[in-house]
């Protein structure tokens, strides 16, 4: 491992979940080598279980060995109980405060390999990786230890949303009904899986995020507009299900299709009002970078309220399996044109602005390096650090441009 251009190196432990606090109340960073052994044996004492003690004294132990050679700081950096963006922007502060404080020309990441998909980027975009060591925590019965990783995985929100939150659903289903239940679950999941594969989740809980309403904003008298027609929309969807119920239908997936489709109609002008306000307020403001986005989610609302209009119409008998399916195949095509045709717009509009040169800093306010172009290729923007670094950041984690870039982690 041994670098001639390395002579200051930061080994790294992340606590991605914060357990070090949760559990015996240890903030972060924690930054030396006997703070690291004493919240160490703090976080083992309290639950020898955890894997997080040992990665703690795995990257005391790795800075011993590489003191010899090199200027070595060690420290181990907590995140958030609630992970996702809270813990990566907890790391992302608490990282940049050690930059600034250590000035390592590279660091090595001590890890037991469960956050690495997530902590990687956020380390490499700053500083440059010489070593990734996974300690591999080794198990007298290997069932115990692959029962252990998935009671450890369920913790994370996405994982729980999908093993606990469909069956849920299920269950919730077959007490109306076996029959029903059985088909209405089938088709939920069904089209949650259109929507994984496509992508169009993320873009969902992206776009939800971004949904900031203000009474300055120009796009406030959309937001008003769409409040009496999603209220009118309720209205329509239980009046027809009591409109079925005295015509002599009681069978629940059809008043359930019923209810969906008077439901849709100006459930989905409501929404498309929300993001015309949307559409025109970033008009106004120059942002010009994300109307590629919004235009992608009027587009996605069409589409669906396409594809759940026809497949109430099939469960009422009104259309063929034969049309619904062909309504299917058609919204899945035209999603994945969307998609490419917004992700080419957006590179367009991104590498007419100029970005070069521009200093790009996170949303917590750490300097990230300098814009060198946009790659179009990959749809990202280069960025180099301090370090000379290069990297990659995707334009979907453009939050802001003007005179300077801020990108989101």
């Amino acid at each position: 491992m041994a670098n001639k251009d390395v002579k200051r190196l930061l080994v790294l432990n992340i606590d991605i979940d914060n357990d070090l606090y949760e559990k015996v109340k240890v903030k972060g960073p924690i930054i030396g080598k006997k703070s690291c052994i004493e919240a160490a044996g703090k976080l083992a004492l309290a639950d020898p279980t955890d894997s997080d003690s040992n990665a703690i004294f795995e990257a005391v132990r790795k800075s011993d060995e590489l003191a010899k050679e090199y200027t070595i700081e060690v420290a181990c950096l907590t995140g958030d109980k609630r992970l996702g963006f809270y813990a990566t922007r907890e790391i992302v502060k608490q990282l940049e405060e050690m930059i600034s404080r250590f000035k390592p020309d590279a660091c090595v990441l001590v890890s037991d390999g469960a956050s690495d998909d997530q902590v990687l980027p956020l380390i490499q975009s700053r500083i440059k990786i010489n070593e990734v060591k996974r300690l591999t925590i080794r198990q007298a019965k290997e069932l115990e230890n692959t029962y252990f990783t998935i009671l450890d995985k369920l913790k994370d929100p996405h994982y729980a949303r999908i093993v606990f939150g469909i069956p849920g659903i299920a269950l919730m289903l077959f007490a109306f009904s076996e029959v029903f239940g059985l088909r209405v679950f089938v088709g939920i999941l069904g089209a949650y899986l259109v929507i994984k594969a496509l992508g169009i989740e993320d873009y969902i809980f992206r776009g939800l995020h971004s949904f900031e309403f203000s009474f300055n904003k120009l796009g406030f008298i959309f937001y008003f507009a769409a409040i009496p027609l999603a209220a009118v929309s309720i209205w329509l969807g239980f009046s027809k299900i009591s409109a079925m119920r005295q015509a002599g239908i009681v069978d629940i997936a059809k008043l359930t299709a019923g209810f969906e489709k008077d439901l849709l109609l100006l459930l989905a002008p409501a929404i498309l009002l929300i993001i015309v306000g949307k559409f025109i307020e970033a008009a106004s403001e120059k942002r010009y970078y994300v109307l590629p986005q919004y235009i992608t989610y009027f587009s996605s609302v069409i589409l669906l309220w396409l594809l759940f209009t026809n497949a109430a119409e099939w469960v009422l008998g009104n259309i063929g399996f034969a049309d619904f399916f062909t309504s299917l195949a058609l919204v899945i095509v035209l999603m994945l044109l969307l998609l490419y045709l917004a992700r080419e717009f957006k590179i367009s509009l991104v590498s007419k602005m100029q970005l070069e040169g521009k200093p790009v800093y996170t949303e917590v306010g750490g300097i990230v390096g300098k814009v060198l172009g946009v790659n179009r290729k990959k749809g990202t923007i280069v960025v180099a650090t301090s370090a000379e670094h290069k990297f990659d950041i995707p334009l979907d984690f453009l939050a802001s441009v003007d005179e300077k870039v801020i990108v989101k982690y």
